[in-house]
């Protein structure tokens, strides 16, 4: 009977998806077939839950360093002159005190939010690739300004 409650366990569902993905090896550490997750005990199945646990969670602060990382080096970039932005972003995505230190943050981060942290990878992805046009929208919105006011002026 401990078997069949193993396969309405979290930890068992997730690992099944995980393997059924073909992704074992990525997230366990080594491939993995259904039936090999199907004669683990519970205990067994809660160690590489962890294991996929720490993976994911690792996966993620990467992913969301190297976004912000990417978007720090573009909105830098249209302050300060950047001889190459994505070298600045290599040499900022290889510096351990700054990754290590954006770990802790991101973590944090996760672990307050959970699963509201796709909504802000999501947001700061969609930030990497927004083009600002800085000085040019600016000379528009002021033309259109002058031209505005000088009519409402004229008609006093």
């Amino acid at each position: 009977m401990e078997t069949k409650s193993n396969f309405l366990s979290k930890e068992y569902q997730a690992l099944n998806i995980i393997i059924s993905s073909g992704r074992s090896k990525e997230f366990l550490g080594r491939d993995f077939t259904v039936k090999d997750l199907d004669s683990m005990d519970p205990d067994r199945i809660d160690a590489y839950y962890k294991i996929y646990e720490l993976n994911y969670a690792n996966k993620v602060s990467e992913s969301i360093i190297t976004t912000v990382i990417a978007a720090y080096s573009k909105a830098i970039n249209k302050v300060l002159p950047i001889d190459d932005v994505e070298k600045l972003q290599a040499d900022l995505n290889n510096d351990y005190i700054l990754t290590s230190e954006l770990k802790v943050v991101t973590g944090t981060i996760a672990a307050a939010c959970g699963k509201l942290m796709s909504l802000f990878s999501l947001g700061l992805i969609t930030l990497k690739h927004i083009k600002i046009k800085g000085k040019e929208v600016c000379k528009e919105l002021c033309k259109d300004s002058n031209v505005k006011s000088e009519v409402d002026e004229s008609s006093l």
